[in-house]
């Protein structure tokens, strides 16, 4: 990746690499495309592999040191199997 003040460059193996998880990098020229690009992709992997997002959300954590917050559970409102 080339950067200049706000603008990026990435070299064509970097988009392959980029293609290859599924995040296309062809129209990204700034900071903030970067981000908006990241952010779509982790709502379509969210969508399709949630386990791999989490995956690659722990990595990141422990790369940079940080400790994720507890996973949260989805509450069903209350009903059992039980009738209770």
């Amino acid at each position: 990746m080339i950067r200049d003040g706000d603008l990026l460059r990435f070299t064509p193996d970097e988009i392959d690499q980029f293609r290859s998880v599924g995040l296309d990098a062809t129209s990204i020229r700034t900071i903030d495309d970067f981000g908006a690009a990241v952010a779509k992709w982790c709502d379509l992997l969210e969508g399709a592999r949630p386990d791999l997002l989490e995956k690659l959300a722990r990595a990141m954590a422990e790369a940079r040191g940080v400790k994720l917050p507890p996973k949260l559970m989805v509450y069903d409102g209350g009903t059992r199997e039980d009738g209770n």
